[in-house]
């Protein structure tokens, strides 16, 4: 019997957090610090096209730009660029995620 199918959303080898960032008062920013404070072991993968690099970890600026599978994305950002970023996940191929945004 092979894994089951909510295996990667509650125990993700891969993570990409979408809307990442070094500003300490932003839920991108606490997502992506309590992944690492948490000794998250897997694949951690920040995603903002306004930086380089996030926590000390190479950031993206899509999520097509990253060349691993992603088991799990956490998507914080403004509801208006959120069924973009669904339809990247369907195109990569990622069948778990989170949205945390308002204005729905």
């Amino acid at each position: 019997m092979g894994p089951h199918y909510l295996s990667r959303f509650f125990n993700p080898k891969s993570v990409a957090i979408i809307g990442a960032t070094e500003r300490e008062n932003s839920v991108g920013f606490r997502l992506m610090f309590n992944m690492q404070e948490a000794g998250f072991n897997g694949g951690l993968f920040p995603v903002n096209p306004k930086h380089e690099q996030i926590l000390g970890l190479k950031a993206y600026p899509e999520l097509m730009a990253i060349a691993d599978d992603i088991d799990l994305v956490v998507i914080a950002t403004p509801a208006s660029t959120v069924p973009a970023i669904m339809r990247q996940c369907g195109e990569k191929n990622v069948s778990s995620v989170i949205i945390i945004s308002a204005g729905f």
